[in-house]
């Protein structure tokens, strides 16, 4: 019976390593930034660790929105391009920066012009706050450079051209842990700039890295052979298409990130050891989801093509083998979280308190991951890689408001129940979103071929 889920098909199992191993290889690296900002700004101790921690909220929220918009984009574009339609993908692409360069310009002013209020949103520790906004205020600078190359590297995964998000994410690592060990601390007769210098290592690893990507799209990319002028095309012909089907990317992906901020307002509130907790646990947890991650967003691909082309069955025989490999990849990685447990605690500097509360966290996310694994690969890679974005978008935005953020804030700051019980509270998303996504599959409503009378002429002439 087991056997019975995985397919045959040597051609599947070639292109999800070809698509995964990469994918996988960039999520070590971006986890070899955070880990090197986490650590070195924890050696500085907690007010310094939450306040990055806190400050960075509005980045993620940038980068969550950039992913968003290029994730629901990149629905139609696997799609596409399993019907080898380059033109529709060029208009998608069009939408697609159109809307982001939006979101960057309002993330960097709010970044820049109003960091002390975002900070106060988070916390009211005045000290916490003061550090904050002293990051925001250089950090704000990269957030051009962050959406763009959130969204380009995204994209370019729907056509399977992954090797140069590994390139870039290694220039960005290797930028980053130089200039945070010699602006952090202040090596190499550099100034010790504390979290500043950790803000301008970050900027500059995200300008490097965009850099890269952007160079390769303008003359190296071949697939997609997006240009600048299709920016300025006034006919989209996708237009209603990308609607019907990205906003609802674009608006999971926004309500999720906003659902962790606020999240992480009902963490500070409780305590600030919390926050510090939350932050020592997410340098595991990104560690051990690179393979979820890996597998979700090659699944996304697989599915998007497979049923661009039009063979819907083999769609779903893949998706059976794509659902059992993430239930695998859930225990293999909460059985890392255990092993890794102690070395990681041992890297902080931080109290006693804070060291307790993160030990008891990383026991429970031990449990939660397996069915994050399950939920992340079933909800962003097969059913959104099948076009069933709007049921995405409702499942995961109505479970995480009533569920994580709803009885989270009832358990933690109306009934002040201890720590460990509140973060359980908050993670029985995960086991609640693979019983409706199973529900859903087994129901075979999840396929939709969103190319369907969407097809349009070429870019270059709708600018007429």
């Amino acid at each position: 019976m087991i056997a019975s889920l995985f397919v045959k098909d040597k051609s599947f199992y070639s292109k999800l390593l070809t698509l995964g191993i990469p994918l996988i290889l960039q999520g070590l690296i971006s986890f070899g930034v955070f880990v090197s900002d986490a650590v070195m700004i924890g050696r500085l101790g907690e007010i310094e660790l939450s306040a990055v921690s806190i400050a960075n909220n509005l980045g993620f929220l940038l980068s969550t929105l950039a992913f968003g918009v290029s994730s629901g984009a990149n629905v139609m574009i696997a799609q596409y391009w399993g019907k080898g339609d380059r033109n529709s993908i060029h208009m998608i692409a069009t939408l697609m920066y159109r809307i982001l360069i939006v979101g960057i310009v309002l993330f960097t002013v709010l970044a820049l012009g109003f960091p002390r209020f975002i900070m106060s949103i988070f916390t009211s520790n005045q000290m916490v706050i003061g550090t904050g906004v002293r990051f925001l205020r250089v950090v704000g600078w990269s957030y051009l450079a962050l959406g763009l190359s959130t969204a380009n590297i995204t994209m370019l995964r729907a056509v399977g051209d992954v090797k140069v998000s590994v390139v870039a994410s290694i220039c960005a690592l290797a930028t980053s842990l130089f200039l945070n060990w010699v602006l952090i601390f202040g090596n190499l007769g550099a100034p010790a700039l504390g979290v500043v210098g950790c803000a301008i290592a970050a900027c500059s690893a995200r300008v490097v890295e965009a850099s890269i990507v952007i160079v390769y799209m303008a003359f190296f990319e071949k697939r997609i052979s997006y240009r600048i002028r299709m920016l300025f095309a006034k006919k989209l012909g996708v237009l209603r298409g990308y609607l019907i089907t990205a906003m609802p990317v674009i608006g999971a992906e926004v309500l999720w990130a906003l659902g962790s901020a606020v999240m992480a307002v009902i963490v500070a509130r409780i305590a600030i050891e919390f926050t510090a907790a939350s932050t020592i646990l997410s340098t595991l947890s990104l560690l051990v989801t690179v393979f979820s991650y890996g597998a979700a967003n090659a699944a996304a691909v697989i599915i998007g093509n497979t049923v661009g082309a039009g063979e819907y069955r083999k769609a779903e025989d893949y998706a059976k083998t794509l659902m059992t490999i993430s239930f695998l990849l859930g225990i293999v990685t909460s059985g890392i979280i255990l092993v890794l447990k102690g070395p990681v605690l041992f890297i902080y500097n931080v109290s006693d308190l804070t060291l307790n509360y993160a030990e008891q966290l990383i026991l429970i996310y031990a449990v939660v991951t397996i069915f994050a694994s399950m939920a992340q690969t079933s909800l962003m890679g097969v059913l959104r890689g099948g076009g069933d974005t709007r049921y995405v978008m409702i499942l995961d935005a109505t479970i995480l408001w009533t569920v994580s953020i709803g009885l989270g804030a009832i358990a933690g700051l109306y009934l002040q129940l201890p720590v460990w019980i509140v973060y359980i509270v908050m993670k029985c998303d995960e086991p609640l979103k693979v019983f409706f996504v199973m529900r859903r599959f087994i129901g075979k409503k999840w396929i939709h071929d969103v190319t369907r009378d969407n097809s349009v002429p070429a870019l270059e002439n709708t600018d007429n």
